[in-house]
C-alpha cells in the first residue's frame, strides 16, 4: 500500500471513530431522540350533563386512538334536578319518566353510556356540585362510584403514604410517571374541609422532599380557585372557599417557587379558557401566576366566555385537554375539539342521529 492510500485509510478511520463518538454522546444528551420518545400523555375534562351520553363516547375514541394513559373527568356527571336531554332521547319514545325514577337511573346511566365507553383506559372521577343535588348524598356518591374512587393507582398511592386504612373518599391523588395528579373535592360549600386542608398539606410536603421523585403537581378540581378569570362561577361564591382557596393557590405557588412545574385545571363553567389565574389579584400578589384552566366542554349546555377571559378561550365547542408530559415535568396542555361526526362515529346505537345534531348545534346559551 502506497504512502498516500495508508494516509487516507488512517483519516477514514480517525473519522469514523469520531463520527460514532458524536453519536453516542448525541444520544445520551437531554432532549435526543429517546428523551423525546419518553413523552406520554392523558386527558382532561368535566361537566358531562345534559349531552354527555353522546360527548363522552366520542372523547373516549379519540383518548383510546391517541393511547392516553387515562382519562380525569372533573365532575357533573348527569344534570339530577331534571333529566337530561340525552337520556330523554334514549329512553322508550311515548313514555316520560318521573323525576323520582330519573336520579335513581342517572349514575348508572352516567356509568353504562359514560364510563363504559372507555374500556381498559383508566378514568378517574372529581365530584361536582351537581353530583350533591338532592337526594344524592356523599355518602351515596363515595358508594356508587367506589371502584372509581378505589382503583388500584390511588389505593397503592394511599398504602404509599401511609395512610392504607384510610377511606375511601372524594379527594385522592396518585403519582404516575413523576406527576402527582391531585384531585381536590369543592362541590360543596363546606368545602375545603379542615381535614382536606391538612391532608393536601401532607401530600404537598411529600412531594417537596428532596428526596420526592415528583417534577409536577396538577391539581384537579370542580371549581376554580377564587380569583380567576371564571370568578363569576367559581370558589368566591362562597366565604370558606375564599378562604381556603386562597390558601390553596398560595401552597401551589409556594410549590411552583421550589421548582416543580404546577398546573390546576378545573371546570363547573361550561367552555375552555386557558390562563384563568392571569388576573390583576394575582398577578399582584406573585411574581409569576400559576399555569390554570377551565374546560368544562364534556357535554354541558354550553355558557357564555366572561369579557375577562383569555383571547384563545372558547365555547360552544365539546372535547377536552390533552397533556402531554416532558421528561423533566413540564407539560403541554392543547384543546382537543370534537366535530358532529366524531359525535356520530361514535355513538351508542340507541342514540338518534336527530338527538346529537341537536345537542351539537343547540347545548348552549
Amino acid at each position: 500500500m502506497s504512502r498516500n492510500r495508508l494516509l487516507l485509510a488512517l483519516l477514514t478511520s480517525v473519522f469514523l471513530i469520531v463520527f460514532a463518538i458524536a453519536a453516542i454522546a448525541a444520544a445520551s444528551r437531554p432532549g435526543a431522540p429517546e428523551s423525546a420518545a419518553a413523552a406520554w400523555s392523558f386527558a382532561v375534562s368535566g361537566d358531562s350533563r345534559n349531552c354527555g351520553d353522546f360527548v363522552m363516547p366520542a372523547i373516549a375514541a379519540r383518548v383510546k386512538a391517541e393511547n392516553d394513559a387515562f382519562y380525569w373527568h372533573l365532575g357533573d356527571f348527569r344534570w339530577m334536578s331534571s333529566e337530561d336531554q340525552d337520556m330523554q332521547a334514549m329512553g322508550t319514545p311515548g313514555v316520560p319518566m318521573s323525576k323520582a325514577e330519573y336520579q335513581q337511573r342517572a349514575w348508572d346511566d352516567f356509568l353504562t353510556h359514560q364510563i363504559a365507553a372507555f374500556g381498559q383506559t383508566p378514568v378517574f372521577l372529581g365530584r361536582g356540585n351537581h353530583e350533591t343535588v338532592a337526594p344524592m348524598t356523599h355518602e351515596g356518591y363515595i358508594v356508587k362510584f367506589s371502584a372509581l374512587l378505589d382503583r388500584q393507582e390511588i389505593a397503592a398511592q394511599r398504602k404509599e403514604d401511609g395512610a392504607d386504612g384510610a377511606p375511601v373518599g372524594p379527594w385522592y391523588h396518585w403519582v404516575h410517571n413523576g406527576v402527582d395528579f391531585i384531585t381536590l373535592d369543592n362541590a360543596t360549600h363546606d368545602e375545603f374541609t379542615s381535614a382536606q386542608m391538612h391532608w393536601l398539606r401532607s401530600v404537598l410536603d411529600r412531594d417537596l422532599d428532596p428526596h420526592s421523585n415528583v417534577r409536577a403537581i396538577v391539581a384537579g378540581m370542580h371549581e376554580a380557585l377564587p380569583h380567576s378569570t371564571g370568578a363569576e362561577h367559581a370558589m368566591d361564591d362562597w366565604d370558606l372557599g375564599m378562604r381556603t382557596g386562597e390558601l390553596v393557590y398560595r401552597w401551589l405557588y409556594d410549590a411552583q417557587a421550589a421548582g416543580k412545574h404546577v398546573y390546576i385545571i378545573a371546570s363547573h363553567s361550561h367552555y375552555y379558557s386557558p390562563n384563568v389565574f392571569n388576573t390583576s389579584y394575582w398577578k399582584e400578589h406573585s411574581s409569576k401566576v400559576v399555569p390554570g384552566w377551565i374546560v368544562g366542554t364534556a357535554g354541558a349546555h354550553r355558557y357564555h366566555v366572561p369579557n375577562q377571559a383569555d383571547p384563545a378561550a372558547k365555547t360552544n365547542v365539546y372535547g377536552f385537554m390533552r397533556g402531554t408530559v416532558h421528561e423533566d415535568g413540564n407539560i403541554d396542555f392543547n384543546l382537543v375539539e370534537l366535530s358532529e361526526a366524531d359525535l356520530e362515529k361514535a355513538k351508542w346505537p340507541e342514540a338518534p342521529d336527530a338527538a346529537i345534531h341537536e345537542c351539537y348545534v343547540n347545548n348552549h346559551d
